[in-house]
């Protein structure tokens, strides 16, 4: 076994040893209260209602389900890759053209080239509508935070996300390349809790009231947004395979390091270290196909914390692929189309499920307020209970942990506007095919790459700046 793949089993062997034991702490007085990852558990009003106590958090718990599924998908979401650009084949040793630019979120399994340097930056937005099926703008929510008050609410949130991504690439011999990417978030979210209503049991047979404009649950639009770099990657590439005589074909394998350097509870960045092996293979022609195939392994996270076991957990990981097709149209056009997977094993979600299965509804029943019948499909119409046992078949959001897999179509193009240059500009859209997981409408993204000879630089960078 060679030294570069002893490293890499060490650096997974060592994050996989990292694990904080901290947790959201979204309590008024605390110093993360401002943070994006509490702005839905305060919307539904939990605290306003019983302060501090521990039956606020109970529902800051319950609420805080939301975190997890939104946190650990954004850090994994996928990024421009500025691929080498105009390369030359070889072909029975006679080195020509090869009129196709490449990909655009799918590297190429070939080098930027020895003593190359790869400057690229990317701007993508996602704009997301959807989590595990449900509609964001309209997820049901009931709570209990004293033994005799139930509280059903409608959340209602949005997610925007901006991402700039720069990178640098830097050839080395032996057809080694490695890569730097920095990625620069915007992220804003509004979250209102609509439609109160407050249930209060007044005695074990059930008889209740019910108060349709409770004054002490607050409601309303409440924005937050933050801005900041996300975790930067590390990576390295090295080519296995180029073709041989005739040159067309070509192998390559990678590994990437995600360092934790974003800011985790506003969603900048994931809490968690990562590294991602993976392989790149494709062929040459006009008509270009390539595949990637990898897997991404995570370390603890604070966004994915458990509140029974009182610690974080791994982010969740798993297979990703990408398949896809490019066409050289001409030598300064290339038309790209991929479609990705990105798997995520265990990762947390949530489900809507009648009130009557949750530790809540657990509560009423044993009350004698109401009969769990199992098997009983929930009712989404929050504003159609009027009793405590119609309150216990209202759709409420549980949390579970689910294995699941997005797939996304990429579809764009690479433009040489300069025959004698090698900048190449780009633009792309991502469309989730699968409505698994955080899910976006269709997501533009626009780029520039330059690549160059790092030694031929202008020779006033190296002047002696006495003569300047």
């Amino acid at each position: 076994m060679n030294v570069a793949r002893k490293t890499i089993f060490v650096v997974i062997g060592c994050f996989a040893c990292i694990g904080a034991k901290a947790q959201i702490n979204c309590a008024p007085s605390s110093a993360t209260a401002n943070k994006l990852a509490c702005i839905v558990p305060y919307r539904t009003g939990g605290y306003s209602v019983t302060g501090t106590n521990p039956a606020g958090e109970t529902v800051t718990q319950q609420a805080s389900i939301f975190s997890g599924p939104i946190g650990s998908q954004l850090s994994q979401l996928p990024l421009a890759a500025s691929a080498p650009g105009a390369i030359i084949l070889t072909i029975h040793g006679n080195p020509e053209p090869y009129n196709n630019l490449g990909p655009v979120l799918v590297d190429r399994p070939d080098s930027v080239g020895q003593g190359r340097l790869v400057l690229g930056f990317s701007a993508q937005q996602f704009t997301f509508n959807r989590l595990d099926g449900n509609r964001i703008g309209d997820i049901p929510f009931i709570y209990s935070p004293a033994s005799s008050q139930y509280y059903t609410q409608s959340i209602d949130a949005s997610v925007r996300y901006n991402q700039y991504v720069m990178l640098a690439t830097y050839g080395f011999p032996k057809k080694t390349d490695i890569s730097v990417i920095v990625p620069y978030t915007r992220i804003s979210i509004g979250v209102a809790a609509l439609s109160p209503v407050e249930y209060s049991l007044t005695n074990s047979g059930g008889t209740t009231g019910v108060n349709p404009n409770p004054g002490s649950v607050g409601v309303g639009f409440t924005p937050g947004s933050a801005r900041g770099v996300g975790d930067v990657i590390l990576s390295a590439k090295h080519v296995l395979w180029s073709g041989g005589e005739v040159g067309r074909g070509s192998l390559a394998a990678g590994v990437a390091v995600r360092l934790p350097t974003g800011q985790a509870l506003n969603y900048l960045g994931s809490g968690a270290y990562g590294v991602n092996l993976y392989g790149l293979a494709a062929y040459k022609a006009k008509f270009s196909p390539h595949v990637k195939i990898g897997y991404q392994w995570n370390t603890d996270s604070i966004l994915n914390y458990n509140y029974t076991s009182g610690t974080n957990q791994r982010l969740p990981g798993g297979i990703q692929s990408a398949i896809g097709l490019d066409y050289g149209v001409s030598p300064h056009l290339t038309l790209s189309a991929d479609i990705l997977t990105n798997q995520f094993q265990d990762s947390p979600s949530i489900s809507p499920v009648p009130f009557i299965s949750t530790v809540g509804g657990a509560a009423l029943a044993n009350s004698g307020a109401a009969t769990p019948v199992p098997g009983t499909p929930c009712n989404p119409n929050l504003a159609g209970a009027t009793t405590l046992n119609q309150l216990a078949a209202l759709c409420t959001v549980n949390s579970v942990n689910s294995t699941f897999t997005e797939v996304n179509f990429s579809g764009g193009f690479k433009l040489k506007p300069f025959a004698k240059h090698n900048v190449l500009l780009y633009g792309n859209v991502l469309i989730q095919v699968t409505d698994v997981g955080l899910r976006s409408e269709p997501s533009p993204s626009v780029g520039i790459s330059w690549n160059f000879k790092a030694d031929k630089w202008p020779n006033w960078l190296y002047r002696d700046p006495g003569h300047w």
